[in-house]
């Protein structure tokens, strides 16, 4: 499955570029879990999809234009619906899906944004990732992703990659996206954190974002955001964002 919120955040955030013309780090812990200790996530995934969730960030960071740099601040709610278990077609095939929120307000150069964004990605009926929609965005896996059914400290691995287009016609493409994995210390021996990272790249070869989420995950399945990291480069502005929860 995609991780929920990249698009719809980078999307939402995006905005910030526009107003400044006009004008988040892991889990750390020194009490690591047994050796060979097993974190189910996968299962802890497709209960957090099945679920859905609701949670409040703080937003730090800064915005650099021209050689000058501003601060950012601010507070978004990051919310995903549960999910829809009725069938749907998504790139002709059968799947269900999910809708991820980005909403609030950022203040950066001394002025405040709302910021408002959503997507639905669509995952297959075992819930293994197909593909995303977003304002300008239709992104799709060639084959299917997956997440490994349990993780130990110390494992990573590729998650899913996309080819991604402007519309559903997939005419145009637009560049492509890579989501993976990486398993490092907790806060205590009973979790890890699991750090996913979603890297997109323009037609033209050139990153365009990367952004890293920070998961804590009980060797028991419980799954919550803890920190994320976002850099972004949007009509020549870079962003260095950290959003804490």
């Amino acid at each position: 499955m995609k991780h929920p919120h990249h698009r719809a955040r980078r999307a939402g955030l995006g905005l910030l570029s526009s107003l400044l013309l006009a004008s988040c780090g892991g889990g750390g812990g020194s009490t690591l879990p047994p050796a060979g200790t097993s974190f189910p996530l996968q299962s802890a995934m497709s209960a957090l999809l099945t679920a859905g969730s609701t949670r409040t960030a703080t937003i730090s960071g800064s915005a650099l234009y021209q050689g000058v740099s501003v601060p950012i601040s601010g507070s978004v709610t990051l919310s995903i619906t549960p999910l829809s278990l009725s069938p749907v077609l998504f790139n002709a095939q059968n799947a269900v899906y999910a809708t991820f929120g980005v909403n609030g307000t950022v203040t950066v150069a001394s002025q405040s944004l709302s910021v408002s964004s959503s997507q639905q990605t669509y995952f297959t009926t075992t819930l293994q990732p197909l593909g995303y929609t977003s304002s300008g965005a239709y992104c799709v896996a060639a084959t299917p992703g997956s997440y490994p059914a349990t993780v130990q400290l110390g494992d990573s691995g590729a998650v899913v990659n996309y080819t991604c287009y402007s519309d559903s016609t997939m005419a145009v493409p637009i560049g492509t996206e890579s989501l993976s994995y990486k398993v490092g210390p907790g806060t205590s021996s009973t979790n890890v954190t699991v750090s996913l990272t979603d890297t997109a790249t323009t037609s033209s070869g050139q990153t365009s974002s990367s952004e890293t989420d920070n998961y804590l995950l009980s060797a028991a399945g419980a799954l919550a955001l803890s920190s994320a990291s976002l850099t972004m480069t949007d009509s020549g502005v870079l962003l260095n964002m950290q959003l804490s929860l």
